[in-house]
């Protein structure tokens, strides 16, 4: 299927028992069918059965089947990006509310690591992800199964100019950090106990871009072991940054 933009939505297809419980327990209305094997049916008819749901059953394809591709419970999931308007709104409304952690992502082409970060930002409590409407991975199979039940509890924004969205932030009272590898130390960042954050991931290949970064008030970096690799793939970093920066406030 197509990736789409903000306020669209389309059919996509989630794999795994776990991940369509994830759909049911937080956003039961995409959920559009459930289907399962029969051999998965034993476990899986229970379990959607506390959700009034009933899977069809199907038969996986000889090749999946062999070369071990088949899942056993798959569910069609209707989903769109959060609109940029209703995102700010939601924004304004928990003002009072405290901390409050936002991930936004610069031109992340890869819907995979897309989804390992919505997968991770779900974890952590972050509610909502930031992306340019351009050159950028949205909404996508690859995406949504890789988050593995992520967009459930996560919604993707996408934004006409991220650039313009970081300064509303600003205004809003959010801090605006984004990941670098010459940034300071976590804990320099820790420490000054920022309530509200929007933590900025670049690209895959070349890291924030030069407007982007002069949208940002400080920057991050992970040390690693003298060495060692000098970088992490980018859901990887994010995922670290945003457990550090999430429970520093």
């Amino acid at each position: 299927m197509k990736p789409r933009g903000s306020g669209s939505s389309d059919l996509f297809r989630v794999e795994g028992l776990a991940s369509v419980m994830e759909y049911l327990r937080h956003r039961p209305k995409a959920v559009k069918s459930v289907w399962c094997t029969d051999a998965a049916s034993r476990e899986a008819t229970p379990a959607l059965k506390e959700f009034g749901v009933s899977p069809k059953r199907f038969v996986p394809p000889k090749e999946d089947l062999q070369s071990g591709r088949a899942s056993p419970v798959w569910a069609e999931i209707s989903l769109e990006s959060l609109e940029q308007a209703d995102f700010f709104a939601r924004v304004r409304d928990r003002a009072e509310a405290g901390d409050d952690l936002i991930l936004a992502l610069d031109h992340v082409v890869d819907p995979r690591n897309v989804g390992a970060m919505v997968r991770s930002a779900a974890f952590f409590g972050v509610r909502e992800v930031l992306v340019p409407e351009r050159r950028q991975a949205l909404l996508a199979n690859a995406s949504v199964n890789t988050a593995q039940g992520g967009f459930a509890l996560c919604d993707l924004v996408v934004v006409v100019n991220l650039g313009r969205a970081l300064e509303e932030l600003k205004e809003l009272g959010y801090w605006i950090i984004g990941a670098d590898m010459g940034g300071e130390s976590i804990e320099a960042i820790r420490s000054a106990k920022y309530r509200k954050i929007v933590l900025v991931m670049g690209s895959e290949e070349s890291g924030l871009a030069a407007g982007i970064r002069g949208k940002c008030d400080r920057m991050v970096s992970i040390a690693g072991r003298p060495g060692g690799l000098e970088s992490l793939n980018v859901s990887v970093a994010a995922g670290i940054l945003m457990q550090q920066l999430g429970t520093s406030r």
